[in-house]
């Protein structure tokens, strides 16, 4: 549905004339005092009549101006010379119009506006003249847009059934294209399966049938390994571990070995424990199995590194600082205990008193 109503221009009047004349438009100039309700309900009802409604839609830039609100309008309505408001300013190449007071009603603007669009003079006469020329060429327009619009409506439609149908022939061709690639890849999977039985053939050929190594096969043979090992884990005092695998006919001293060239451990200054059961390897069990011993297939030792003399042993030790500051404390408290017996039995001195001689009367 049409507006009934003119599109009005918010923005400054010069600004407004500049987009008039850049766009080839009449400027509409309509000054209405800004509390005035009565002149505008004028100026819209003049603006919305039937003739005059096309025409400013068309052909026109409107603005409203208020000679109160800026002074750039007022200065601007000065220059028309309007001494009464409501007031319309028609500017045109071919010349401005003020209409205002009993000049201003829907005959004369409608007059004007279409001398103005079609570029003749303001005689009065000819502008009713070119008013009727106008309403007539207006619905011939009319007819004429009505005409172009159903004739685009209907490019339109073929346009738009030629592009469906140029796409409709693109998926086609591409569903094609997707199906050719496809056949071409199951065709080359197919000459590798031959080529890779063919090759298989071949070193038959050549080289006899082999033996197939199962899964079970080789956890027979990984345990047969294994059950001729024995795996120890070795702890040291300082929290270092290590592990090593040995035979099974292995002797311990071959353990006492690896003790002392892996890990820097002298024999007379260690001990190796089973931690399960509890037991302790002297030097009597080197010459046995690791199997009699009963370490097969696995077991913890703990190594004990002692950094002096093992327990047992009687040296003397050397003097420390922390004995030292001990013996010198124990002194210090012998001598106080010393003193405060002895101190308090000793014969104490007389006191002697001297008193001052009499006094003579």
């Amino acid at each position: 549905m049409a507006a009934k109503a003119p599109t009005w221009y918010n923005g400054s009047v010069s600004k407004a004339a500049t987009l008039a004349f850049r766009l080839k438009l009449i400027l509409l100039a309509c000054v209405v005092d800004k509390d005035s309700s009565k002149n505008k309900e004028k100026i819209d009802d003049i603006l919305q009549s039937e003739k005059i409604l096309p025409l400013v839609k068309r052909h026109c830039l409107c603005i409203r101006i208020d000679p109160d609100a800026a002074e750039q309008e007022a200065l601007f309505v000065k220059e028309l010379k309007a001494t009464e408001t409501p007031c319309i300013c028609i500017f045109h190449s071919s010349g401005n119009v003020l209409l205002s007071g009993g000049s201003l009603n829907k005959t004369q603007l409608f007059a004007k506006l279409v001398s103005r669009v079609h570029g003749h003079g303001s005689n009065d006469t000819e502008d009713s003249e070119y008013a009727e020329l106008f309403e007539r060429n207006s619905q011939l327009h009319e007819q004429r847009q009505e005409a172009l619009r159903k004739l685009y409506m209907a490019e339109n439609g073929k346009k738009e059934n030629d592009e469906r149908h140029i796409s409709t022939i693109e998926a086609e061709r591409y569903r094609k294209m997707l199906v050719k690639e496809r056949r071409e890849n199951h065709e080359q999977l197919k000459r590798l399966r031959s080529d890779i039985r063919n090759d298989r053939e071949t070193y038959k050929m050549l080289h006899g049938e082999t033996k197939n190594v199962t899964a079970v096969d080789k956890c027979e043979v990984s345990t047969k390994a294994e059950e001729n090992k024995v795996r120890l884990l070795f702890r040291l005092s300082n929290g270092e571990a290590k592990e090593e695998s040995f035979g099974k006919d292995a002797k311990f001293s071959t353990v006492r070995e690896y003790i002392e060239s892996t890990m820097g451990v002298v024999k007379s200054r260690s001990e190796i424990v089973l931690v399960r059961p509890w037991r302790v390897f002297d030097g009597d069990v080197d010459g046995r199995t690791l199997q009699e011993l009963g370490l097969a297939p696995s077991a913890t030792l703990l190594v004990r590194v002692w950094n002096t003399a093992p327990p047992g042993s009687t040296r003397n030790s050397p003097l420390t600082s922390r004995g030292l500051m001990l013996a010198v404390v124990v002194g210090i408290l012998a001598a106080f205990l010393w003193w405060y017996r002895n101190g308090n039995t000793m014969p104490k001195r007389p006191v002697y008193l001297t008193l001052p001689p009499p006094a003579i009367d």
